[in-house]
């Protein structure tokens, strides 16, 4: 028997039989979902399992800089007080640098009882992923390095630079984070051609809609004094709560409209009053106002604090006017209208893959992109579709996020590797925004 006892062949037959098995197993579940395998669910289902719940990252970027190292990225830590944040380079050619933004972090899952499955494991249902921050925005960042991982593979080190901007600090107070980031960069110099913002841009499917620009925003603070005195003789007193009734209504009644193509309006609202402790009798001496406004391009900060005081000063001189949480306006049109290049090849890039023209648009809140937008001359979010961000039960399709990795593939192809890219005449049509 070629020097094998029957003992030996029983061993090898049962090795064999086990491993049939096995495979049969594993193909068991491919047919249940085709795409159970893909090296894109396997990223998202490591970086779900960590429960950074911000700012706390628990190891989320070290274990995803260790993976970026694999592929030839330099890596710097940068942390700040309880917030971590991850700087990750590839390439050696600085006259031209791209960069992806993103966080680590995610928002609290709520009662895990609520959830259909644990919030904390990628669980694959009905052609479905399921859990916190695959949406926002742990998807993206999987998409992200896959793609990366695809274009190293196949391509070697970019022609070009590309960063990896992370931060645990976006969906907090965000001072930490990408703000920190960005001033450090600042510090050394380093500047973006375009960096793409891995937000849950998209509306119904995948890339319908890009994020070119956010309103900015500010919050104001008003501390009014009055004089107390007893209700029976206002004649004697000042009401601080009848002087911020005056001024709240002087202050809706400004013109905030100031016209800024492709942006909603300019627009206030009101927060918060406190006039402090309640006693019955008693005609409160102090109130005071919060509100906050938000702004187009059209607007600077400036302007703004000088338009408020201007108001408040048409009833009283006796206050105290403060600011906070400063978020600057962003577009990525120049103001001719005219969309940048980088604009252009990702337009370009989802007519290709998609067959459609994505909604170019500057509505909701704001987003780090206001941070980076300091030293990168064009900023864009493209990322899954945002229908169940911060909910119970977020998730994704599996086909969403396989098509947003070869979107990003795609995307980088032409960025990085620009001697492998046929020119595209698609790319100088004017892209008009709708």
């Amino acid at each position: 028997m070629n020097g094998f006892s029957s003992n030996t062949c029983y061993e090898l037959v049962s090795e064999a039989l086990e491993d049939i098995e096995a495979l049969h197993e594993e193909f068991q579940g491919v047919e249940e979902d085709e795409h159970a395998s893909h090296r894109v669910v396997d990223i998202a289902r490591q970086l779900v399992a960590f429960k950074s719940i911000t700012p706390d990252d628990v190891g989320c970027q070290l274990w995803l800089a260790q993976e970026l190292r694999t592929l030839g990225f330099s890596i710097k830590h940068l942390p700040v007080r309880d917030v971590s944040n991850l700087i990750a380079s590839i390439g050696n050619n600085s006259d031209a640098r791209f960069a992806f933004l993103g966080h680590t972090d995610v928002v609290p899952a709520g009662s895990t009882q609520d959830w259909q499955f644990n919030p904390f494991k990628l669980t694959e249902h009905n052609g479905c992923l399921f859990a916190r921050g695959i949406v926002d925005m742990k998807g993206a960042i999987a998409a992200f390095f896959c793609a990366i991982e695809a274009l190293v593979t196949d391509f070697g080190i970019p022609e070009k630079e590309l960063w990896l901007l992370l931060t645990s600090d976006e969906e907090g107070e965000a001072e930490h984070g990408t703000k920190r980031i960005t001033q450090f960069l600042k510090q050394q110099r380093i500047t973006f051609d375009f960096t793409l913002v891995g937000e849950p841009s998209s509306e119904a499917q995948v890339a319908d809609t890009l994020k070119v620009g956010r309103r900015g925003a500010l919050s104001f603070t008003i501390n009014l004094h009055g004089k107390s005195g007893h209700v029976a003789y206002p004649q004697k007193a000042t009401n601080a709560i009848h002087l911020a009734q005056n001024i709240m209504q002087a202050l809706l009644s400004v013109d905030w409209p100031k016209h800024c193509d492709n942006f909603d309006s300019t627009t206030l609202q009101f927060t918060h009053v406190n006039s402090g402790d309640f006693v019955d009798n008693i005609i409160p001496s102090q109130c005071q106002l919060n509100f906050n406004i938000r702004y187009t391009p059209a607007y600077n900060e400036y302007e703004l604090v000088q338009l408020v005081r201007e108001t408040i000063e048409k009833h009283t001189l006796n206050y105290a006017l403060t600011t906070n949480n400063s978020c600057k306006p962003y577009y990525c049109v120049n103001n001719d209208e005219i969309p940048s290049p980088s604009l252009a090849i990702v337009c370009d890039e989802i007519n290709s893959q998609c067959h459609f023209t994505p909604k170019l648009s500057t509505a909701g809140g704001t987003s780090d992109g206001r941070f980076i937008a300091e030293i990168s001359t064009s900023v864009l979010e493209l990322g899954l579709v945002n229908k169940t961000i911060h909910q119970i039960d977020e998730h994704t399709t599996t086909s969403d996020l396989i098509q947003l990795q070869q979107l990003y593939y795609g995307i980088y192809k032409r960025l990085l590797y620009p001697t492998l890219h046929v020119h595209s005449t698609a790319q100088d049509e004017l892209l008009q925004l709708r």
